[in-house]
Parts: structure tokens; sequence; C-alpha cells
């Protein structure tokens, strides 16, 4: 394919609507060839409402006008690089249009790939070849609800209280908490009141399995939350959506007990599997949860150029 162009979407020239469309066609059609997705739900999102801040689109565009290919690069939080996906529609492959997205990123971004199997490896040889390196790992871990070795019980400590979360009255509460458990994340800890809303709003989202453990002199205050979620809402697999812990009670077996404490919620749901995403650096986490019984199913890597000597 010739004469790929790159066309830029920001808050100075936003998303059209049929441009969001049109760029969720296409990573519809390349889920379904790979059997995978290339975005993740964050960027995934992103599309859907055409967001703008501190977000960029990148369209492709073959010679015949359609779409032949898309990237998403987000900011960075804190001291952290802009990280970025993308997806290449089946017909247009090996025709210079990943390329094409690669040259247009930032430089210094980070580039995600979330494709299993074979697909993945051809992502990864893409990203050598391009002059990318492997920088971080993101474990995709899964067990049996039915049955495999048993969890043990939440133990929750007296002076605290289990509660599901309340829409109007915990959103702020938990904005804090989160940003404050996941301050050195790049991805979850900059998710805004915007970004809560956003998810609330979604079809899976069920306030139930939302599960905080606050003090019982202040329920108000969130000391640890388990979000899990089932999505589709009538499917058979949940996720430990985000597991957190306030840094003043990190070390105090809150994790541990409100992993648990989602886990007997989405086995009461006649669940059959669980999975999760945790990064491969947070091993106090991964060793939780190998202990709960998890065991690795996918490896997503993110790639980035090597710096300059």
């Amino acid at each position: 394919m010739n004469n790929v162009q790159v066309v830029r979407r920001d808050a100075d020239h936003p998303l059209t609507v049929p441009e969001s469309e049109a760029v969720a066609a296409l990573v519809s059609a390349a889920a379904a060839h790979d059997s995978g997705r290339a975005l993740s739900e964050q960027f995934t999102l992103s599309v859907r409402a055409g967001a703008t801040s501190g977000v960029t689109h990148l369209l492709a565009d073959a010679a015949d006008g359609a779409l032949a290919g898309y990237a998403q690069v987000r900011e960075g939080s804190a001291d952290e690089p802009p990280s970025a996906e993308l997806v290449v529609a089946p017909r247009s492959r090996r025709a210079g249009v990943g390329t094409a997205l690669l040259a247009a990123l930032p430089p210094g971004a980070r580039v995600w790939s979330h494709l299993p199997g074979a697909v993945g490896e051809g992502a990864a040889a893409f990203a050598s070849a391009s002059g990318l390196q492997p920088v971080r790992s993101l474990h995709v871990m899964g067990r049996s609800l039915v049955d495999g070795p048993p969890w043990p019980p939440a133990g929750v400590p007296d002076e605290f209280v289990v509660r599901p979360f309340e829409p109007g009255r915990d959103e702020h509460a938990w904005v804090e908490v989160n940003a404050a458990a996941f301050a050195h994340h790049p991805e979850q800890g900059s998710l805004t009141r915007a970004d809560l809303d956003q998810r609330m709003g979604q079809p899976w989202f069920d306030p139930a399995g939302f599960i905080l453990v606050c003090p019982r002199e202040a329920t108000d205050q969130i000391a640890a939350f388990h979000w899990t979620k089932v999505d589709p809402p009538d499917g058979t697999v949940g996720e430990v959506y985000v597991v957190g812990v306030a840094p003043d009670r990190q070390g105090s077996g809150l994790g541990r007990a409100v992993t648990v404490l989602g886990l007997d919620h989405l086995a009461g749901r006649g669940l059959a599997d669980v999975v999760l995403y945790v990064d491969e650096e947070n091993t106090a986490a991964v060793h939780t949860y190998t202990r709960l019984g998890f065991t690795d199913r996918e490896v997503h890597r993110q790639f980035a150029r090597e710096p300059r000597p």
C-alpha cells in the first residue's frame, strides 16, 4: 500500500463521530481476525467518547480513503512517558501502515501489544524490527471459581466494616484513594472522576461488586477496595478489575482480605472463572494472587525505543 496518510485528531481538531465509528469498526474487525483486542479498555473508551484531554488519535488512511489503521497516544502521569496502542486493518497489513503510525508517535512513547499467540509474536517481531525493545510486562492470571485450590476466609479485622460502593456518596473518596494507592502506576493512578463516571455508565457496572473496606468509626473513608467486573454482565467469567489499599494501610493484610471478598462475591454469582491483570514488577500482588491459586495465562508487553547513549 502506497501513500499512507496519517491524520491527527486532538483538542484542536477533535475526532468526529463518523471517524470514531470507523475506528470502532476497524478495531472490531481486527479483534475477530486476531482472536484478541489490540486496544485496552481505557483506549477503547476514549475512542467511543472522542476524548481529547491528554489524548491524541492518529488515523491512517489508504489511497482509496478507507481507514487502514489507527493509533492512540495518551499522556503519561507524573514523569511517565506517553503510552500508545495501535491496530492495523487485516486487509492493510504488511503494507507500511504500522510503520507510518509508529513514525507519527511522539518521541519516547511506549507502545503496548495486547495480542495473544502467533499474532502477539508477530507484533513483537514488528516492534523489534522497528527498533523497539520490551520494557514492561503485564500478566494475565486466572483461576477456576468452581474447583482448584480453595481460597481462605477473608478475615477482615474487627475495626473495619465491609460495604458496597454507593453512587453519589463514594466517588470523590474513591478517586483520591485510588490515586494514592497507584501513585506510581502510569495508567491506574491517573484515573479521574470523569474516567470513573465513564466506567459507571458501562453496562457491566454493578455497585454490589464494587467492595469497600472502611474504618468502622469513619465509614466514608476507604481503607481498601476490590472493584470486580463481569463483562458481559451475563457471562461466566469475572474479573479482579482493581484491588487497592490506602498507603497508610498497606502491609496490614487488607489487600489479601479484600481480594478474597471479591472472589467470594464472584463465586456467589455462580461464575465459573476469574481473571486479572497485574504488572510483573508488582511482586507483592503477584505473590498474593499466586497464593490464592492464580496462574499465568497470557503476558502483554510494552515496547520502547532504547535511549540514545
